[in-house]
């Protein structure tokens, strides 16, 4: 994937393998919400979309603009609720991403998975 978008406005949202990911150090994951059938809520974008419309930061500006819908943020705020009382961090570029600390308080604690 880095590969891909490696020099591309779109390498903000995949880590450079050279120095891994926090996902490497098994203190983030992507997640979503499933309804009772086990069917995905609609969450405005899939996940590992690469765009501003993926990113928490800009929901109220396309919710203004329509192009998110009040219950696609809803949705993305009962996520990030339901994380952060578990003990996660959001981010700012990726609705489905939550990790536990940063990649320095990572490298100290953890080793690197490949």
């Amino acid at each position: 994937m880095w590969a891909m978008v490696s020099n591309t406005e779109k390498a903000i949202y995949v880590a450079n393998p050279a120095i891994g990911s926090l996902h490497n150090y098994g203190v983030a994951v992507d997640v979503s919400l499933l309804n009772e059938k086990g069917e995905e809520l609609d969450m405005g974008t899939p996940v590992d979309y690469f765009g501003e419309l993926a990113e928490p930061r800009y929901e109220k500006r396309f919710l203004a603009e329509g192009k998110l819908t009040r219950e696609q943020v809803s949705h993305r705020l009962l996520l990030r609720e339901v994380m952060r009382e578990a003990g996660f961090q959001d981010i700012a570029t990726e609705w489905w991403h939550f990790q536990l600390c940063g990649r320095e308080e990572a490298k100290k604690k953890y080793e690197i998975l490949p």
